[in-house]
């Protein structure tokens, strides 16, 4: 069966520990917390899922190892309705296993043992992205997509059926420059990085000449991500600032996933640019207020009250 969107990209295995102050040195062995939760996460897995329950018919493609985390995985996204046929399975790949510590307003810092590197480069099933209306890439500099090469591959694979290419971006150590993206950023349409992966791609601190940049590039659509402050738009017909949509954060894990998903799914009903950016910060608005980056968004309606609510409250 073909998919409406495939989102490409990784997977992983998360902790969740909220209400834990391990600022304080352990006094006693024990140190209680409000809540521990066990759950999945990754860019594209974090969007599938949402996408999901939004009511799109949506395929991940991903890796997944022999080992245990592989299997709880598997496991969960075959209970949460996510596509998983076409991922690759290799005794080299081993998703990581983070440790996401939540403070009190609702940030996160993350425990990892090492980097992603045991998560090896894999091939991507390229015939699993055609026939897609949109492929989103979750995210560059993170596997698979660490060069160029295997970035054109899979934008290729989806233009050659004249699919919308989304894309967002985790800063690493392995990032590369624009300058080595040059001959495939004009591929992208729709670019999600938050404000701090945009500066470090453009070196700029302004958001307004952050998308220059980056639209210099051949990007027709950026999307700059600022948190609870909304997100900054432009491409070459229009620019606006839009703002976030909600109220204080329990939690901010996956919550530029959130808004990813929610973008994707209104592009995919058709919604205009200003009306995917609005029902993307509703999607992120609800992600935030439970623990988890997948936890609290059921349904597409969930959503569509939660900005009513909140706009009737303006």
């Amino acid at each position: 069966m073909n998919a409406d969107v495939v989102c490409v990209g990784t997977s992983c295995v998360d902790v969740l520990i909220r209400g834990a102050d391990l600022s304080a040195p352990f006094i006693e062995e024990t140190k209680q917390a409000q809540e521990v939760l066990l759950s999945v996460g990754g860019d594209a897995t974090n969007q599938a899922i949402v996408l999901q329950r939004l009511g799109v018919n949506v395929r991940l493609l991903t890796g997944f190892g022999n080992d245990d985390a592989s299997r709880f995985i598997q496991n969960y996204l075959h209970n949460a309705g996510v596509d998983i046929e076409h991922c690759t399975i290799s005794d080299n790949i081993r998703p990581s296993i983070s440790v996401v510590v939540i403070s009190p307003d609702g940030q996160r810092n993350f425990i990892k043992a090492g980097t992603d590197i045991r998560f090896k480069q894999y091939t991507v099933d390229l015939q699993a992205v055609k026939n897609a209306e949109i492929v989103s890439l979750g995210s560059l500099f993170i596997s698979p997509f660490y060069t160029a090469e295997s970035i054109a591959a899979v934008i290729d694979a989806a233009k050659s059926n004249n699919a919308l290419v989304c894309a967002d971006v985790m800063m690493s150590p392995r990032a590369l420059g624009l300058d080595d993206l040059k001959e495939v950023l004009p591929g992208i349409d729709y670019f999600f990085p938050n404000e701090d992966e945009a500066r470090g791609l453009t070196g700029k601190t302004d958001p307004d000449e952050m998308a220059d940049v980056l639209l210099g590039y051949g990007i027709k659509n950026i999307i700059i991500k600022r948190g609870k402050d909304g997100c900054f738009v432009k491409n070459s017909a229009e620019r606006f600032f839009l703002p976030a949509i909600g109220d204080d954060a329990v939690d901010t894990t996956g919550a530029g996933d959130n808004f990813a998903a929610g973008f994707i799914a209104a592009l995919l009903e058709g919604r205009d640019f200003r009306g995917c950016c609005e029902f993307a910060a509703g999607t992120a608005g609800v992600s935030v207020q439970y623990v988890g980056a997948h936890t609290g968004v059921q349904s597409r309606k969930q959503v569509e009250d939660f900005i009513r609510k909140k706009q009737a409250a303006i």
